[in-house]
């Protein structure tokens, strides 16, 4: 009777459950010796771009398509006759099941499984279903550059009872914060990079004139921010403070190609 079952098994198993087994008829299967069938599965996300502002509060919005290839194979072939798109293949890897124990013999019964290695999705309970979510998220905090924007021009406190705005050089200093010199990142490794002295007259030079760059854009910056009436962080002064950024930026990242025309490629390498 079972090597009736397993005929069966081998005429309906998918192919390569079936030469698995006929490579080992008559002797014991070998541990992990039977493959799956390959699986596939995608998830999709979509952002669209959202122009209302409630209250001048950014919203977004996400969609996500769990496993459409799911939703697509139920559409397209119907619930009994899935092919498994978008599911994680779970073969049934149990070829023999004990039905009983002949005590006279001492041996167990067994049936084989029909289901041995079967990965169809219709005979499983291991399915991941086709989902969509929709997210909306709005952003209620203060944007970074308004906080710091706020900070800049409010009054400080000088002493007791005693509170003043700050001056253009400390709005400059305020915003120097927010900058870095690769320049200095390299010569506070000179020890462990082995930096020859031209190296560091030629890196000491550089970041030099990239302090005097940065300085003279923020130090127009103060100026301008100083002299805002009431200390208002109004629309001007925010679009200030960005387009400052936006003058920065091409300067930060020029200390990457004078950097590498002073390092060696094996000193580069060795930078944190």
């Amino acid at each position: 009777m079972r090597h009736a079952f397993l005929f069966v098994l081998l005429a309906a198993a998918p192919a390569n459950v079936r030469e698995c087994l006929e490579a080992q008829q008559g002797t014991v299967a070998g541990r992990m010796s039977c493959r799956g069938s390959w699986t596939q599965q995608l998830n999709m996300q979509i952002q669209p771009r959202i122009t209302w502002r409630p209250s001048g509060r950014r919203m977004t919005a996400n969609i996500v398509l769990e496993n459409p290839l799911a939703g697509l194979d139920q559409a397209l072939h119907g619930e009994n006759g899935l092919r498994g798109w978008g599911t994680r293949a779970m073969p049934d890897p149990v070829l023999l099941l004990p039905k009983g124990f002949n005590a006279a013999s001492q041996q167990f019964r067994y049936d084989v499984n029909p289901r041995f290695g079967d990965t169809r999705a219709f005979r499983t309970l291991s399915r991941q279903p086709f989902r969509v979510t929709l997210d909306f998220s709005v952003d209620l905090s203060v944007p970074y550059d308004m906080q710091q924007l706020r900070r800049a021009l409010e009054p400080v406190r000088v002493a007791k009872n005693t509170w003043q705005r700050r001056s253009t050089d400390s709005i400059a200093a305020l915003y120097l914060r927010n900058t870095s010199s690769v320049h200095r990142l390299i010569l506070g490794e000179s020890d462990s990079l082995f930096l020859t002295n031209p190296q560091i007259n030629a890196l000491l030079a550089a970041d030099s004139l990239y302090s005097a760059k940065v300085r003279t854009i923020y130090k127009a910056l103060g100026d301008f921010l100083a002299v805002q009436p009431a200390g208002a962080a109004g629309k001007a002064a925010l679009d200030s403070v960005q387009a400052t950024t936006k003058l920065y930026w091409p300067i930060f990242w020029a200390q990457v190609d004078i950097m590498d025309s002073i390092v060696t490629p094996q000193q580069k390498a060795l930078l944190p």
